[in-house]
């Protein structure tokens, strides 16, 4: 890298300013050592801090380096700065490879609209600056978070990605990963346990704790050196949809057992009843067979509504305060239909 290139950093980030150990990662950074700054960012986990990650965001790195950033510290691409920037100010003002800022951009969708202490958003600086790095890849940025942008892609009120959201990106996978099983959670949740209308009330902050629920469980697993991913959207007032992606079926009953029957019992102290459909796959996930899934895990919402016999689990820390009633009720982890096909040798019809 050159001199000039990281005079430029320095100046704008004010990088003088990081502490003895956040220069030790970024001198590898300059030195373009992505395995060993990969290894740094691991050994920092939720140490990691915010202005060495806008650093490293600066200088072009690469999609594997931001998923190391995101496993170490979950909810660091939602966070931002003393200037009002997230880390994906930082890769659209500088420039990085396409799959870096779009993995950043899945990692928290609504920072595209977010506008720092300049009053400006992502999308303006990547429509207006000349990038430093991977000018050959900015037409095809450009078009992707656009993209996003247009479809109005998260919930203004809880931040959370949306149904469309869901349709554009929940099926992707991540370049470096070998993901080789999906989980998809699609939860209800109710004032009153067999409330047939939703009555309008807010629901954000139920939302936030639905967000961070996901973000805990995927730490969790995570430290036992699991590679998975688990991103909520929020589809309607009162319904959202939990994708996991994993490596393996165990992994997936693992996320099943944790965040199902476990985490989200804790989101249900504040009056709300949850009840959960549960669906899983083995194989690649594209967006018409995700929409499949949705609609099966919906499905079996459904039944746990109607019949409560049916449901695997009532968890029973999550107890009405009033009645002692369980308050979530989860299905079975059922295996999507999509797999009675998925092998399926197909012939023509003769007949015809």
């Amino acid at each position: 890298m050159s001199e000039e290139n990281v005079t430029s950093i320095q100046r704008t980030l004010d990088i003088l300013t990081l502490d003895e150990k956040d220069h030790k990662v970024m001198e590898y950074v300059f030195k373009r050592d992505w395995n060993t700054v990969r290894e740094l960012i691991t050994s920092h986990g939720s140490d990691l801090s915010h202005k060495l990650v806008c650093c490293i965001c600066s200088v072009e790195p690469p999609q594997s380096v931001i998923i190391a950033i995101k496993r170490a510290k979950n909810r660091i691409f939602a966070e931002s700065d003393s200037k009002g920037r997230y880390p994906l100010h930082y890769l659209c003002y500088h420039g990085a490879p396409t799959y870096t800022i779009v993995f950043s951009a899945q990692c928290y969708i609504a920072a595209l609209e977010q506008a720092d202490s300049y009053r400006k958003t992502p999308l303006e600086y990547l429509m207006t600056m000349p990038w430093q790095y991977c000018a050959e890849d900015k037409d095809e940025v450009i078009q992707e978070l656009q993209r996003a942008h247009n479809l109005k892609c998260y919930d203004e009120k809880s931040k959370l990605p949306n149904k469309k959201a869901l349709e554009a990106w929940g099926h992707k996978m991540i370049l470096e990963d070998k993901i080789e099983c999906f989980l998809v959670v699609f939860i209800e949740a109710a004032r009153v346990e067999n409330v047939e209308d939703w009555e309008g009330c807010c629901l954000s902050h139920i939302a936030e704790k639905v967000k961070h629920q996901c973000n805990d469980v995927a730490d969790l697993i995570r430290k036992n050196g699991k590679i998975i991913h688990v991103d909520p959207y929020r589809l309607a007032e009162n319904k959202f949809v939990i994708v996991v992606k994993a490596q393996s079926k165990e992994d997936v009953d693992e996320a099943y057992r944790v965040l199902c029957l476990q985490h989200l019992g804790d989101v249900t102290h504040d009056g709300i009843y949850l009840r959960l459909g549960c669906v899983s796959n083995e194989g690649v996930v594209g967006t018409n067979s995700l929409q499949e899934m949705v609609a099966e895990a919906e499905y079996l919402q459904k039944k746990v509504k109607e019949n409560l016999d049916s449901c695997e689990t009532a968890v029973s820390m999550a107890l009405n305060d009033v009645t002692g009633d369980s308050k979530i009720n989860v299905s079975p982890l059922s295996v999507s239909t999509l797999q009675n096909f998925a092998n399926t040798i197909l012939t023509s019809d003769n007949s015809l």
